[in-house]
């Protein structure tokens, strides 16, 4: 808590004091709370799985897409659906910053037809010197050939093996579970307290106020309007607040910096932005965090792995039209200039929205009129 207090320290004087003995009291009371557990940490870990387990990923030559898809890309593990093994890829690159693949099939020409992901904590590795490349890993303590694997990091600094973004800021983190465990003390401690005091003309006794405050307290909760009398006065006051502490202002601020450090717009995970860029329409902000952070963050880190298992030439890519698809008044009008462009043909776009390909009526015969002949 030294860094709260000099955090706090550092502050402008808040509207209302806080008070000293109530801070050592609940600073004394923090408990460790998981950086891993932070709803922040969690819409954002789960933000980025859920949205790049649902691209599909294909194979591509150049600018042609093959059909159909290599089984290992549609279906990497047959024991599990395709949704789920993306989803823990990506979640192994925010927790762990790596995801460890192991290679199970090959087919008749020696390429990779199945693989599986392994629990991080269960590899150790040892790199090389000057440890530019992975030397050797073992595999619940079992000595695992390095061609046998498909490594997946994050981001290559210092080595080839990743780094979480979120233990690349471990400081903000631990404050930022700081900060919530001592505004869930704080409120706990603070919201029940009535936002007022009685005040007696002459010093009572012990007994005798008890005897007021159990009269007061039982008015209230027969909801009767308050009497008083013989000099008492009822003086209210604004109690000390979070926001008052300066811990709101913390937690939007530290909020941000887990978004921008998980590259995400803060306007995703309804966290206060810090700046002042608006966006027209969803799509417009989804195609910027898909260009500049989504993509180049995750998916191509991932899609590069997988097209190291191809035919060579071949390449795996992410399908992302689904995230970026107009509305429909918006795609007709697209569809209707593509077509007058020559770029499109009418079943083109038919296929491109699902939709079957109407039938071409077959031409009658026609009997020749041989009468004459």
């Amino acid at each position: 808590m030294g860094w709260l207090r000099r955090w706090i320290d550092g502050q402008p004087a808040p509207s209302t004091t806080l008070d000293a003995a109530l801070f050592e009291a609940v600073a004394d009371g923090l408990g460790d709370l998981d950086p891993w557990h932070l709803p922040t940490v969690v819409a954002g870990r789960a933000l980025i799985a859920d949205t790049c387990a649902s691209f599909p990923m294909v194979a591509v030559r150049g600018a042609d897409r093959i059909r159909p898809t290599p089984n290992v890309l549609t279906r990497p593990d047959p024991r599990e659906t395709y949704r789920t093994t993306i989803e823990r890829t990506t979640n192994a690159l925010t927790r762990h910053g790596v995801a460890w693949f192991r290679i199970y099939e090959r087919d008749a020409a020696g390429y990779p037809v199945g693989v599986r992901l392994i629990d991080n904590g269960r590899v150790t590795y040892r790199l090389s010197i000057p440890g530019d490349e992975i030397a050797e890993v073992w595999v619940d303590g079992i000595n695992t050939p390095v061609r046998t694997l498909m490594v997946i990091p994050f981001r290559c600094d210092p080595g080839p093996i990743g780094e979480s973004p979120l233990r690349q800021i471990a400081g903000a983190l631990d404050q930022l579970s700081d900060v919530y465990r001592f505004a869930a003390d704080y409120y706990s401690r603070e919201a029940a307290v009535p936002p007022y005091a009685i005040k007696h003309p002459t010093r009572l006794s012990g007994d005798q106020a008890d005897d007021y405050m159990a009269a007061w307290t039982a008015a209230r909760l027969a909801r009767r309007p308050a009497l008083l009398s013989g000099g008492i006065e009822l003086e209210t006051y604004t109690p000390t607040t979070a926001a008052d502490a300066l811990l709101l202002d913390a937690v939007r601020e530290l909020d941000a910096m887990i978004a921008r450090a998980l590259l995400i717009p803060p306007s995703l995970l309804n966290v206060v932005s810090q700046g002042s860029l608006t966006y027209a329409t969803t799509t417009d902000e989804f195609r910027r965090w898909l260009t500049t952070c989504l993509y180049p963050g995750y998916l191509a880190r991932i899609s590069d792995g997988f097209s190291d298992l191809l035919v060579r030439g071949q390449d795996a890519v992410f399908d992302t039209s689904n995230l970026l698809r107009m509305d429909f008044a918006a795609r007709i009008d697209t569809y209707a200039a593509s077509i007058g462009a020559g770029i499109h043909t009418v079943e083109e776009i038919r296929t491109l929205e699902g939709l079957p390909t109407p039938a071409v009526a077959a031409p009658e015969p026609v009997s020749p009129n041989v009468e004459g002949l």
